[in-house]
């Protein structure tokens, strides 16, 4: 027998599962003070630059809205240009905007800073380029892929803001902000890029390029060349536009105010910086666990279960008057935020591998219709002394999602798993 007709054997290690590893690095590089520990910064920010701390959350806000309406370009350069481009460029603004931010002296520039660089990072260097470049690496165990790649999301929210609490009184904010800006641009940039290929190779194995039932229908419903209408046409794709957009408002408005929830209570810092923990643990928990749903079952039913969970951890948060309401409260939020893997997986099973980064990119562009939660929330409870009205709506508006996720949603029956 030809040697070349001899059949190729797998390798040791499939390079797919060190593209997932650099995608949640880089999440975590590019959200890690961002986003986790925000809300532990609100109150240093607002004595030191004397402003309220419902100006900053416009920070967060703007940081959000501005993330969606570059969205869809993203997706559209995560599935046409190389991934070492993307992720490369976001984290070096990523670096860049750290050690900007530990030089702030006024307000508006902190909220500049939220609304342009960290924008463009959270676009070209966490999800929606990560779980384009993964949909290329896997067809079997796609779900888990993608839930892994999620990972990101809440990973930096249990490592980085107990860090954060602990580090404030003695090293100070501006430190910490000079500190994340080295430890990217000289260390994790370097990493990612070394890594990141666009596509497995013959040497790379096809193991997880193979697969029947709920594996192959990532691949096979999708076209080539699809308009953004084509997008909006279909029924699943609005129905998880509702449910990302009421998800995503009761992720955002807890978490940016979730430090001065929980010291309205009575409770410090420091207790807000491991409550933040208890949130990310929860989604880490969650992302894995709803990868492996979507392969054994579907998207619908983990989708509606999360948006269930999410109206109950609002209530919980909003009338919980001790820590022991208050921890399951922000335990159920951030298990629903774990949506992001399901999200991933039911685009790429509606569109295909080749449309995911579009689809991803332009279900972000509808954010603006939630980006002033973080404000709104701390801005009513500046107006009534009170978080109850505005997680009373959160808590709603998640009910409404999952019921209409429930009710509205139809999947492929070759979709579910085997």
């Amino acid at each position: 027998m030809d040697s070349s007709s001899r059949p190729r054997r797998s390798p040791l290690w499939y390079h797919g599962w060190s593209i997932v590893g650099v995608c949640v690095l880089s999440q975590v590089a590019v959200s890690g003070l961002t986003v986790g520990p925000f809300s532990l910064f609100l109150h240093d920010w607002s004595v030191e630059l004397h402003s309220p701390i419902s100006t900053f959350t416009l920070g967060f806000s703007a940081f959000g809205l501005i993330s969606a309406l570059v969205s869809p370009l993203a997706g559209i350069c995560a599935d046409k240009y190389p991934s070492r481009y993307l992720f490369g460029s976001g984290l070096l603004v990523t670096a860049l905007a750290c050690l900007a931010m530990s030089f702030a002296t006024a307000t508006w520039q902190v909220v500049a800073l939220f609304a342009l660089p960290a924008s463009y990072s959270a676009c070209f260097a966490a999800l929606v380029p990560a779980n384009a470049v993964v949909s290329r690496w896997f067809t079997r165990r796609l779900g888990l892929a993608l839930g892994l790649t999620a990972l990101g999301q809440g990973l930096q929210g249990v490592i980085v803001p107990p860090v954060v609490a602990a580090a404030l009184p003695t090293l100070g904010w501006r430190m910490i902000w000079r500190i994340g800006g080295l430890v990217i641009g000289f260390i994790i940039l370097p990493i990612v890029v070394w890594v990141l290929r666009d596509r497995p190779t013959e040497e790379d194995g096809a193991v997880y390029l193979i697969g029947g039932g709920a594996a192959q229908s990532h691949h096979a419903h999708g076209s080539g060349g699809l308009r953004w209408r084509d997008f909006l046409r279909r029924r699943n794709f609005r129905v998880l536009v509702l449910v990302f957009l009421v998800l995503l408002a009761g992720q955002l408005g807890t978490t940016a105010n979730l430090a001065p929830i929980v010291t309205s209570h009575g409770l410090s810092e420091e207790a807000a910086g491991t409550l933040l923990a208890v949130f990310n643990l929860s989604l880490l928990a969650a992302t894995i666990v709803a990868g492996m749903l979507s392969d054994r079952f579907g998207n619908r039913l983990p989708l509606a279960g999360l948006a269930f969970a999410s109206t109950a951890g609002a209530l919980l948060i909003a009338f919980g008057d001790r820590l022991t309401l208050l921890a399951p409260g922000i335990a159920l939020m951030g298990f629903s935020a774990g949506f992001w893997p399901l999200l991933a997986t039911t685009v790429t099973a509606e569109f295909g591998a080749e449309n995911a980064g579009r689809a991803f990119g332009l279900i972000a562009a509808f954010m603006p219709l939630i980006v002033l939660t973080p404000f709104m929330i701390a801005r009513t409870q500046e107006a009534t002394g009170s978080y109850v009205p505005g997680l009373s709506v959160l808590a709603l508006l998640s009910l409404v999602g999952g019921t209409a996720c429930l009710v509205m949603m139809r999947e492929q029956r070759d979709a579910q798993a085997v």
